[in-house]
């Protein structure tokens, strides 16, 4: 049998992730099913064969694992990917009744305006001042429809004249809200919004005692003897919560960044800049500046266009007021050149669906895609350093294009061995 293991050694035969996902609790069922199913795309689309563990999950539910073995045919990248579950701080603002996520939301969208955190978020990127907005446009619609539906039941004459005009009002209004605010998952994002107004004021129970858990595997991750490559993750506000983590391991852990040379810092569709924008998030500020400033630490961060939820052409350290680091190395992509053309075309029906496709499995070979950074051969660096170039190192069937050292010439040879 071939021995696949990689000769160059930019190449890595073992890695450690430890990804923290955004506002959206998922069971560790849907959770085992999508890393199976992705690995299984991921791996036809790239040429190789992938192996996968049955999920190791943590007495306390906080982490599951997989073991990872990806096969090209001639190279081979064993990962220990590892998630970290936030999912009971999210919990108490996905469980209220549907009345209470709507209160609760749209009192926390007024303190983001009231905070001036708003103007903050227009200055940065209009575009997300305009994804910020739209909970509210929509509920300035759906009271003038009200009204407009009450004033018509009115003029048609409905019985009890103004009392019943008024209940056609409060009936259109429930239901616009209900149905319409539905399907634009208004309820969802308006829980959202509530975490992300406790989150900047560090005001949610039982938040410091996971961080440090969550830091504590940190210094574990980037002590692993065997792996060639740490990669810390985040995306959306798992970005926030994995950056406060890698701050509390470097503080917690004198000595631990001449420990972190294998290690890499991914951010995608990042969150940390709505976090950061709210004047209460001077924890935060401090802790994004004091991990862009660690040169043990290659701090990089993929931002794209169409998805109205992340922050494009911003620099989370310097935009949040710190001063320069030269961190993150930021680069932009194109999600429609990840995507099919149909997928693409679904995906523009659902901002979420835009913004999930960070961290899910390309249909098209690409420089950016989540499952090659945390299954493939190649070292975050190495792709950064790449860019577009990394679809054209791996050849139709998944290999790896080896550099072939020019061939000497007589009198080079002949020197060579005097």
């Amino acid at each position: 049998m071939p021995d696949k293991r990689p000769a160059q050694p930019n190449l890595v035969r073992t890695r450690r992730v430890i990804h923290i996902y955004g506002f959206e609790p998922i069971p560790i069922e849907r959770l085992d099913h999508r890393m199976n199913s992705g690995l299984r795309r991921f791996a036809k689309l790239w040429g190789a064969e992938t192996t996968c563990s049955p999920a190791a999950i943590a007495p306390d539910q906080r982490s599951v694992s997989w073991d990872v073995t990806t096969d090209g045919p001639n190279w081979s990248t064993a990962c220990r990917y590892t998630i970290l579950r936030w999912d009971e701080l999210m919990a108490p603002y996905v469980d209220r009744s549907w009345l209470g996520r709507m209160l609760h939301g749209y009192k926390a969208l007024f303190e983001f305006i009231w905070t001036g955190t708003l103007r903050r978020y227009f200055k940065a990127n209009i575009r997300y001042g305009l994804f910020f907005i739209y909970p509210l446009v929509l509920l300035l619609a759906f009271i003038l429809l009200a009204v407009g539906a009450g004033f018509l039941a009115a003029w048609l004459g409905i019985p009890f004249g103004g009392l019943g005009a008024t209940a056609v009002g409060l009936v259109v209004f429930g239901l616009l809200l209900r149905v319409v605010g539905g399907y634009f998952f208004i309820d969802f994002a308006l829980a959202d919004w509530a975490c992300a107004a406790d989150l900047a004021k560090r005001d949610i129970p039982g938040m410091e005692t996971l961080l440090d858990q969550f830091a504590a595997m940190v210094v574990e991750a980037i002590r692993d003897p065997e792996a060639d490559e740490v990669l810390l993750s985040g995306v959306s506000l798992g970005a926030v919560m994995m950056v406060e983590a890698i701050a509390r391991a470097y503080r917690a852990t004198p000595g631990l960044d001449k420990e972190a040379s294998r290690t890499a810092f991914l951010t995608v569709g990042s969150s940390i800049m709505k976090i950061g924008l709210h004047p209460a998030a001077k924890a935060l500020r401090q802790d994004v500046y004091r991990v862009g400033a660690e040169k043990s630490l290659l701090w990089v961060e993929y931002q794209s266009k169409v998805d109205p939820i992340n922050f494009y052409k911003t620099n989370p350290v310097t935009d949040l007021g710190n001063p320069k680091t030269g961190s993150p190395v930021i680069r932009m992509i194109r999600i429609r050149d990840m995507m099919s053309a149909e997928g693409y075309r679904q995906a523009q029906r659902s901002s979420l669906h835009l913004h999930r496709q960070f961290v899910m499995p390309n249909a098209k070979r690409y420089s950016y895609d989540f499952y090659h950074i945390a299954f493939g051969p190649l070292r975050l660096a190495k792709r950064v350093k790449l860019g577009k170039k990394v679809v054209s190192i791996f050849a139709r069937n998944g290999s790896y294009k080896r550099k072939q050292s020019p061939r000497k010439s007589g009198k080079a040879a002949a020197i060579g061995k005097e």
